[in-house]
């Protein structure tokens, strides 16, 4: 993928707060220790590392006063990008330019000693970001009471939780004088009225004209304070844009990817390491089967599916656990029945045996689906995931095809959708 120029903005040069161009950052990997220091010693004439792309070619600007939203998976270079613009890491190449004050709030613990109390912290942090100490003086209460913090802001930094720190981190950042905020996805660690706080503080520096960027793996917030979205994939700009656009692409992406499963099945000896089977039983066959009971990988909404498993047993079983499970790629249960559930027991089942699940009428909508199957001592063995008689797990998949009238999602609900004309109030 050729990353381009999506910035579409039509801000003049010179009302523009941030100008990235050509923006490329590169990580060493070294696989030893001691192997940077070898590096150092043949003053560059040798490599002894691997090099991680982080960020390819990256070009956009953010006007003055306005709040920029990036988002993406995992690993896309949020982080990486939001360091840079922040000053704590620098480009490999490229062009960043960010005019005026910068505050930020990135790691939880960026800027913060863990051996020194919070008060401490406060004002060393604010020392750093070039504030007099009468200028500190005066801030400290305000940062305190956000914080709310106060029983604790004697106590040594590192005793503190995550969410903790994530609040002093915070408070600290924004009410230092600032022109440029920049926000990491750390908000998600604190508890619900903290972040409600610091969605609204964020909210009011738009409002007054700051520029802010920040990332959020939230869409619903960063469509409701958020001018423009960036949307970033394996380091690089996929889209540029208004937040109901972007949030609707990326939506729609996510949503592909996890219809498609591309890894192979999982094997016996992978599993086998984490779960202790405790035999009595084996699994011989697991079929899926149409209403005419031909074998096949791909059905579609509303028709019927058939899940055959063909067992033998040590001896007698005393009542066992039949399950099946619909599960997504990343692992999502989408749907599980057991014959536990529908009150149907069979006891003292012995010798070569088959059960079948049937499925009159099948409500997954469009992907594919691994289809976990298994024999159990009982249901509550079933649930803890340990001892099993045997299983099939991450082993065999379907595929469903689904028509546009069946919705969006998971799963299919007939439903009918009614006018009325109702008379004037």
């Amino acid at each position: 993928m050729t990353a381009i120029d999506l910035s579409g903005s039509d801000v003049p040069m010179d009302e523009k707060t941030i100008r990235v161009k050509n923006l490329t950052k590169d990580y060493h990997i070294y696989s030893r220790r001691g192997q940077k220091f070898k590096e150092v010693l043949t003053f560059g004439k040798r490599n002894f590392h691997d090099t991680k792309r982080a960020l390819f070619d990256l070009s956009f600007d953010v006007a003055e006063g306005e709040c920029l939203g990036v988002i993406g998976d995992n690993g896309s270079g949020k982080s990486t990008l939001l360091k840079i613009l922040a000053g704590t890491t620098y480009p490999t190449a490229g062009d960043v330019r960010v005019e005026g004050r910068v505050s930020y709030i990135l790691d939880p613990s960026t800027g913060f000693n863990g051996d020194l109390s919070g008060r401490e912290n406060i004002v060393a942090k604010c020392s750093l970001l070039g504030m007099t100490p009468s200028e500190i003086r005066e801030l400290y209460p305000r940062i305190l009471e956000f914080s709310g913090l106060e029983e604790r802001i004697e106590h040594p930094f590192k005793t503190y939780s995550a969410g903790m720190q994530v609040r002093l981190g915070f408070s600290v950042a924004i009410h230092v004088p600032f022109d440029v905020l920049v926000v990491d996805e750390v908000l998600a660690v604190g508890d619900f009225l903290f972040q409600r706080k610091c969605v609204n503080a964020i909210r009011q520096f738009r409002d007054m004209g700051k520029t802010i960027v920040i990332t959020s793996h939230s869409l619903s917030e960063v469509s409701s304070y958020c001018d423009r979205l960036i949307l970033l994939r394996d380091g690089e700009v996929v889209m540029v844009g208004n937040t109901d656009a972007v949030i609707k692409s990326y939506v729609e992406d996510c949503e592909n990817l996890y219809r498609s499963i591309e890894a192979p099945v999982m094997q016996d000896e992978v599993l086998d390491v984490v779960r202790e089977k405790v035999g009595g039983a084996r699994i011989i066959e697991v079929q899926f089967l149409d209403a005419t009971g031909q074998p096949k990988k791909e059905f579609r909404t509303g028709e019927e599916l058939r899940i055959r498993i063909r067992f033998v047993t040590d001896g007698p079983l005393p009542d066992p656990c039949f399950r099946v499970q619909f599960l997504r790629n990343d692992g999502l249960l989408v749907q599980g029945m057991n014959n536990y559930r529908q009150e149907v027991h069979y006891p003292n089942i012995n010798g070569h045996c088959e059960v079948i699940i049937r499925y009159p009428v099948l409500h997954l909508l469009n992907g594919d689906y691994y289809v976990n199957t298994g024999v159990w001592p009982d249901e509550y063995q079933s649930f803890a995931a340990k001892t099993p008689y045997d299983v099939h797990d991450f082993k065999d998949i379907i595929t469903v095809r689904q028509k546009r009238e069946h919705g969006g999602g998971l799963t299919y609900s007939p439903c009918q959708i009614t006018l009325n004309k109702l008379d004037p109030i």
